[in-house]
């Protein structure tokens, strides 16, 4: 069809005005393919970056598919606190004055959360005409109570009614509501007030490996090899690349370390940053197989997932990973990596118990993820087949070839609707 003005508002994912040699996020590999598609793209960003608590600038040296604008930002220190929420309504209210001075797009596609700009996009759709899909990441404002401590819960649910009212009209005001798994649609139509038509869809997240240079590819392999981790060695990688912070539950994974120290193969890698990364570490400094790396770039991620024999999604027991699939265990499937998640029921766990891709055990059961490991750490259980399992179910699930095609379809008929 001929080519069609899409702004994609998505103000918290990393771009490449962070690291341009970073892998994209769901939001990068949408707008490149409907670029590459044909259609004229703008990608509306935040000027702050959630990640690295960092503003960010535009850099005239790249070169993009699509047009990247930033919007003014606040900042904030923390991921839980009130500048944060306050970061959140100023970035909406900057990108609706934004707006009003552009050319009208064909249609938008929002990413959820922020309520905030989600809000603020389905207003300037009423009032101009233009449709508006919704893509749910992320289930705000329920994760306000649901995180909160067991005795608050109830409190910090009463105080979100607001959020609760911006939510609705976040989402009653989309003309489609997608996200990364059917119960995800549903929960957004719930709040949307409405049955599911025919703009509503389920999109699994996907992933598309980084592009890395021979020289940082040498490098790559050089940092890990000061750190006793290479291809010479016999070993058992257990790995989690990701946020260290109030969704991830660390407790098991310690106790398991603790329970096959006595294996020198045997080390779990933890490749990321947050909130929770000095107390984790503190938490483990008794531990001689369990290794903080903090932030990496992707040629030192890339590697290590090379490397591995598991990829750890431990997930707290939270209903906003049971509904749907978020990006860790998709990028584990993309690098034939089984997945050894902490979540007891959902999408996922339905998908690695059908496939063989994987294996759960249970944050209440101490001894379960060693017991869990131990049988593929052993040899009594065939890693080679996991692997074969994983790396399949990427390329008939999360494959961007299946998934982008599925959603540019949506967007182009929804521009038509």
């Amino acid at each position: 069809m001929v080519g069609l003005k899409i702004w994609c508002l998505q103000t918290w994912e990393p771009n490449p005005l962070d690291d341009p040699t970073a892998r994209p996020w769901r939001t990068g590999m949408l707008a490149a393919r409907l670029a590459q598609a044909g259609h004229e793209v703008t990608w509306w960003s935040s000027q702050f970056s959630h990640t690295s608590k960092s503003f960010r600038s535009i850099r005239p040296e790249l070169e993009l598919p699509y047009d990247l604008k930033l919007i003014p930002a606040l900042g904030y220190r923390r991921h839980v606190s009130l500048a944060r929420l306050r970061d959140h309504k100023y970035v909406a209210d900057q990108w609706g004055a934004m707006a009003e001075a552009e050319t009208k797009p064909d249609v938008i596609v929002a990413s959820y959360p922020t309520i905030e700009t989600c809000a603020a996009a389905a207003d300037y759709g009423k009032r101009h005409g233009v449709p508006v899909l919704m893509d749910i990441r992320d289930q705000y404002p329920d994760l306000y109570w649901l995180n909160a401590p067991a005795p608050m819960r109830s409190l910090v649910r009463l105080a979100s009614a607001g959020a609760r009212q911006l939510a609705k009209r976040a989402l009653g005001g989309a003309t489609g509501i997608t996200a990364n798994g059917p119960e995800v649609v549903d929960w957004g139509l719930a709040y949307a007030g409405r049955a599911r038509g025919e703009f509503d869809a389920s999109l699994f997240m996907s992933y598309e490996p980084p592009t890395v240079s021979p020289d940082d590819a040498d490098r790559a392999a050089e940092y890990w090899r000061e750190l006793g981790i290479d291809d010479g060695h016999d070993q058992f990688l257990v790995t989690y690349t990701g946020m260290i912070g109030q969704t991830v539950e660390l407790e098991p994974i310690f106790i398991a370390a603790a329970a096959l120290a006595g294996d020198p193969r045997v080390r779990f890698v933890m490749c990321g940053g947050g909130d929770a990364l000095e107390e984790a570490k503190s938490r483990a400094a008794n531990l001689n197989n369990v290794l903080f790396t903090g932030w990496l770039k992707s040629p030192e991620i890339q590697r290590i997932l090379q490397l591995s024999q598991v990829g750890l999604v431990p997930y707290r027991d939270r209903a906003n990973f049971e509904t749907g699939i978020t990006n860790k265990p998709v990028e584990y499937f993309a690098n034939s990596l089984p997945v050894v998640t902490s979540l007891r029921r959902g999408v996922l766990v339905d998908m690695i118990r059908e496939t063989g891709a994987g294996e759960t055990y249970a944050n209440a059961d101490p001894d379960s993820l060693a017991e869990t490991l131990r049988p593929w750490i052993v040899g009594t259980t065939s890693l080679d087949g996991a692997r074969a399992s994983a790396r399949l179910l990427f390329n008939e699930n999360f494959h961007p070839d299946i998934v982008y095609g599925k959603w540019i379809e949506l967007i182009e008929r929804t521009a038509r609707r």
